[in-house]
């Protein structure tokens, strides 16, 4: 009898548990919340060439080579280069790059049989990057940035014949007249580039910039002689539109 008690106590006090463990399983809440969405940091590392149409004033050379009888030079000129770029990782959304362009543009007649006259412009640059990178979307990327150049800008005026004899070069000779003034400059490139990411392994760029000269050299002709009274206008101050497409690393 006692061992029946025991049995049935211990039933009733079983299912008293399991009953009251069963409210408090139907009282918690399961609802699934949604886990907070995690963006990526951005990354990039890409190279790849550069397309540059530089604008420079080119009023007071077109003035110089109209005085020669020639037309004007074309503007903008093209620049063609390369750039290569890396984010930092310890700085979120910054990025360094590095690029190296050149390009010239000219103009050139023939007046006689044996007298042909030119003026070309020359430039080219190599420039330190810092861009800052404004996410709009996985794919598409705004980053405003400055850049720290370091440029040569040659002017070079010349007439010639068809045919040039060594043995009549030696100073007094008219034959040739041909003049080279060079200048180098440190300019400040703020710039604002357009990127899209069409794989993970390429991109392509849109960009508009502005090249202000912070310091030059003196104007030399033929490296030996320094120029006076050079116009003002002739510089590396100038508006430049670029494209470009890069392989590379892209998120």
């Amino acid at each position: 009898m006692r061992r029946s008690l025991v049995i049935l106590f211990t039933i009733i006090s079983t299912s008293l548990l399991a009953t009251a463990q069963d409210e408090r399983l139907n009282s918690l809440n399961f609802d699934e919340e949604p886990l907070p969405e995690e963006t990526a940091p951005y990354s990039a590392i890409g190279i790849g060439p550069v397309f540059s149409l530089f604008s420079p004033d080119v009023t007071d050379v077109n003035a110089k080579a109209a005085s020669l009888g020639l037309p004007n030079m074309n503007s903008p000129l093209l620049m063609f280069g390369a750039e290569f770029y890396a984010a930092v990782g310890f700085v979120p959304n910054m990025r360094i790059g590095f690029s190296w362009l050149s390009g010239s543009t000219g103009t050139a007649g023939d007046f006689t049989d044996t007298i042909r006259k030119s003026v070309d412009y020359s430039v080219s640059t190599k420039t330190l990057h810092l861009d800052y990178a404004l996410t709009a979307s996985s794919a598409f990327t705004v980053l405003p940035g400055v850049g720290i150049s370091w440029g040569n800008l040659d002017l070079d005026v010349r007439r010639n014949g068809p045919v040039v004899d060594w043995n009549s070069v030696n100073g007094n000779s008219q034959s040739t007249e041909n003049t080279r003034f060079s200048q180098s400059s440190i300019s400040l490139i703020p710039r604002l580039s357009l990127e899209y990411v069409l794989t993970p392994f390429l991109a392509i760029r849109a960009q508009g910039a502005y090249t202000m000269q912070l310091s030059t050299s003196d104007w030399q002709a033929n490296i030996h002689a320094t120029v006076v009274n050079m116009p003002s206008s002739v510089s590396m101050n100038g508006f430049s539109a670029q494209v470009g497409v890069f392989l590379g690393l892209f998120n």
